[in-house]
């Protein structure tokens, strides 16, 4: 009896590892492409990681020879091959400790990151999530190196791309063009949806993709938690990983390889 409870109980667990932790899944062949927000000194949630376990992440990337694709020339590439162990890094907000904690490890490693901004909020504080955390400034972003930081767009005043009306989206995205060709700062005209929102209907989303098109917006940044297939299939779709400051390294290196945690 003993024994059959040990069995079930063994057998529970290793249901709930496969289902909660895509144990058994093999890993992804594609391209991921890393969300990170906030970095801090000694703060691990949702939206921040500290310095010390963005660095965590950073050694195993050099220890298992993967090779940091700038965005640009993801976005660029003509080819229909890239190295086996790839990833893009991107940093949602443009948050002031981006600055200061990300650069100088973008810096020591060798790595690029493209950095979306929410344009109409630059020098100011992330008041979309009633915050108070600063941004960084203009003459702060032209301070850094484009060998390792380079900038995209994350709308104007960060707002939804699924609720918003398209003569919103319209000015929202027009505004970012203006401002940072007014101010010289060079950008990709790539854009990370706010929230990960953006229009789930097809008849709309098609509409949508056509807006940003006219508008200069050459590719859109979803969530997904997925890796992307290569060469990449879509422009409008492409996926993006969401890593957490409280994942455990484990459930990062298993985003990494496969774009998820949970199978469901």
């Amino acid at each position: 009896m003993i024994l059959y409870i040990a069995l079930l109980i063994i057998l529970a667990v290793c249901l709930f590892l496969t289902i909660q932790y895509s144990l058994f899944l093999p890993p992804v062949n594609g391209l991921p492409i890393l969300m990170y927000h906030k970095v801090s000194k000694d703060i691990n949630d949702g939206l921040t990681i500290t310095s010390d376990k963005l660095e965590s992440h950073f050694k195993y990337f050099t220890k298992k020879n993967y090779t940091c694709l700038p965005l640009k020339k993801v976005l660029e590439s003509k080819d229909a091959s890239i190295p086996k162990r790839s990833f893009v890094l991107t940093f949602d907000d443009a948050y002031l400790n981006n600055l200061q904690l990300l650069y100088p490890l973008l810096q020591k490693y060798g790595f690029h990151a493209t950095i979306m901004l929410p344009v109409g909020y630059l020098g100011k504080t992330n008041v979309w999530d009633k915050g108070s955390e600063p941004l960084m400034d203009y003459r702060q972003l032209q301070s850094m190196d484009s060998t390792f930081v380079s900038f995209g767009l994350h709308s104007h005043k960060h707002i939804s791309m699924k609720s918003s009306s398209f003569e919103e989206i319209s000015k929202d995205i027009s505004s970012c063009f203006q401002d940072l060709k007014q101010k010289q700062i060079e950008f990709l005209p790539v854009l990370a949806y706010p929230y990960g929102a953006y229009p789930k209907d097809r008849k709309t989303f098609d509409a949508f993709a056509e807006l940003l098109s006219k508008l200069g917006v050459t590719h859109g940044l979803r969530i997904g938690n997925r890796i992307n297939k290569w060469p990449l299939k879509t422009r409008y779709e492409i996926r993006r990983i969401d890593i957490r400051g409280d994942d455990s390294l484990w459930t990062f290196k298993t985003k990494l390889k496969k774009g998820r945690v949970k199978m469901f």
